[in-house]
């Protein structure tokens, strides 16, 4: 069904340096695959395309930071254990 939320207009592609983007999700309707749409219109090309690179650009931060929560993690425990071993002698 139909939502408030789904009707809510994106801006981005007329003002790509506008605040708050980076978490706003694109509505379902947008993801219908119709034929010749993104072909046809420059317009639509270039909203398909910003809103593919800000998905890739959310993916690439999320894999980013999960690489350096583990090295975060492998870092505390050998400076415990670098501690550790200053305490001992």
């Amino acid at each position: 069904p139909l939502e408030k939320a789904n009707l809510k207009a994106t801006m981005v592609v007329a003002d790509p340096n506008a605040r708050s983007q980076r978490n706003s999700k694109l509505a379902w309707f947008w993801s219908i695959d119709i034929q010749g749409d993104s072909t046809s219109n420059d317009w639509m090309n270039e909203f398909y395309r910003v809103h593919w690179l800000r998905t890739l650009a959310l993916h690439d931060q999320w894999a980013e930071e999960l690489l350096l929560a583990g090295q975060e993690m492998t870092w505390m425990v050998d400076f415990f254990i670098h501690k550790s071993q200053q305490w001992v002698y």
